[in-house]
């Protein structure tokens, strides 16, 4: 018993204790962070940090660099504190740099072990710093509001959730192309918008982007819904009531088989999904009604998902990785070289069942 105290002791001597912390009094966290690229290919970094006092200034810095670490570098010798971006909940992407190959760019970020790699990745229409400069009408810090803004968007299943080990992942498939959510700024109301999902190509952005309803459908046939979807089309053209001529439904389950004819001629997409009408203009709906909502609805979406293969098609952006199923399956016809022209002249074929589980209408 005599030798307890003494094994104790040694014991707490061999303990090497927190040689790697990090005090928050010596960092400035790192919430968003917007970069950008100049004429002569330099980086600019943009950095938003909330107050460490009780104040609504939000710490704004923008630095240039040759590299995205040494704009990091320029960066730590403007502040008291070093940055540090293991808290990092968005990155935003300028316009002039995803013009450009973004592979090398978000490679440096992903591999980087400050880096959260859970930090979610979206385009803007402009240059990220001004983006970031912008007045925002909101109840949300800024350095905080680009995260909420992407939340809100992925709720209602407008964009998916891409993180930067997401983006990376996918940049890593050769055999698929990368998208993004796609953010812009209204001046009257202040506040940024998700538009929809940016399209790239061979890790550019194409120009094109899908718009909210299109991103919707997108989601819906990626497989990519884990939350409600909410779809609202216009089936009539003749009443005088403008809200009667529109439905409301939500689309409760969704599943997508998409398969590549053997010749490489035909793309096939054939879509499951379970609805409940929530909201109809003219409130009633009979069995008759029903079935006449349902048929209109079926002809729209098959429309819309034809739409959304030929946009994809048109900007070559193989988003859904149909090269991954033609070089595994078809390996005998697979030609990486001529498949971008294969791709974009493929015949679409849409395919939509749709069973209507309730009208959720109050008669």
């Amino acid at each position: 018993m005599r030798k307890m105290p003494l094994l104790l002791i040694m014991s707490c001597l061999m303990l090497s204790g927190c040689w790697d912390q990090n005090l928050l009094k010596e960092v400035q966290l790192i919430y968003t962070a917007g970069y950008d690229q100049t004429e002569e290919g330099e980086v600019t970094a943009t950095t938003l940090a909330p107050p460490i006092e009780e104040t609504d200034q939000v710490n704004e810095i923008t630095v240039t660099g040759h590299t995205v670490r040494d704009s990091m570098l320029e960066m730590d010798l403007l502040i008291a504190e070093f940055a540090d971006f293991s808290k990092l909940q968005t990155i935003l992407l300028g316009s002039d740099l995803v013009k450009d190959e973004v592979y090398p760019f978000l490679d440096e970020l992903y591999r980087n072990p400050q880096h959260n790699l859970h930090a979610r990745v979206a385009v803007t229409d402009r240059a990220a710093s001004e983006l970031l400069s912008e007045q925002y009408d909101t109840q949300k810090r800024k350095s905080e509001y680009f995260k909420g803004l992407l939340e809100s968007s992925e709720l209602t299943t407008v964009t998916p959730y891409v993180s930067l080990q997401d983006a990376c992942t996918i940049m890593f498939n050769t055999e698929k192309d990368l998208y993004l959510p796609y953010i812009t700024y209204e001046k009257e109301q202040k506040r940024a918008k998700v538009e929809g999902i940016a399209l790239f190509h061979n890790n550019r952005f194409t120009g094109e982007y899908l718009n909210t309803e299109e991103s919707v459908i997108f989601n819906m046939l990626n497989n990519d819904t884990e939350e409600l979807v909410r779809v609202t089309r216009r089936v009539h053209d003749d009443s005088e009531l403008e809200v009667e001529n529109w439905l409301t439904v939500n689309i409760k389950h969704s599943k997508t088989r998409m398969s590549i004819s053997k010749d490489l001629k035909k793309w096939v997409t054939d879509v499951e999904m379970d609805i409940v009408m929530t909201e109809y203009g003219q409130n009633k709906i009979t069995k008759n009604k029903e079935a006449e909502l349902q048929k209109r609805l079926k002809e729209i979406l098959t429309e819309d998902i034809r739409h959304v293969m030929e946009k994809l098609q048109k900007s070559q952006s193989d988003a859904f990785g149909l090269a991954n199923r033609v070089s595994a399956f078809n390996a005998e016809r697979w030609d990486s070289d001529t498949w971008d022209e294969t791709y974009q002249a493929l015949q679409l074929q849409v395919n939509v069942e749709m069973k209507v589980i309730g009208t959720g209408i109050i008669d």
